[in-house]
């Protein structure tokens, strides 16, 4: 019988990790999901963060480089364009269901809140924008 040690750094390859990480995924999604039916804040708390505590670990076990400088631009672009399209979205909608209050006035309340919100949003960016320009720049 011919057996074989295995490395730890052979165990984590990018393969494995992935694998790890559709895993860690899944196990968040079930017990939030989970502990949303249930209605405990707890347990959809402790999986989230959990779920956050074995990943930074799974990463630390990772040897490769799993991103560069390319990867961190089209990460930095892709989730500019989704936040000002979540932006426009939320606005039009908002502004939407404020312009037909008289018909629906139920709905007033979410209208202004999704408003809020992408004022919020803006407010956010800004600060981050000219937190990071002057950090780096």
């Amino acid at each position: 019988m011919n057996l074989k040690i295995i490395n730890r750094s052979e165990f984590m390859n990018r393969k494995n990790y992935q694998f790890f990480r559709v895993l860690i995924i899944i196990f968040v999604a079930s017990t939030v999901a989970l502990g949303v039916s249930l209605g405990s804040l707890v347990l959809a708390a402790l999986s989230f963060g959990l779920g956050i505590i074995l990943s930074i670990f799974l990463r630390r076990k990772l040897d490769e480089v799993t991103e560069d400088e390319r990867t961190k631009v089209i990460a930095g672009d892709a989730s500019l364009m989704a936040m000002i399209l979540f932006l426009v979205v939320i606005t039009a909608v908002g502004i939407v269901v404020l312009a037909l209050k008289n018909v629906f006035p139920q709905y007033t309340q979410a209208g202004i809140t999704l408003c809020d919100a992408s004022g919020l949003l803006v407010i956010l960016y800004t600060g981050t924008y000219w937190y990071y320009n002057k950090k780096y720049g």
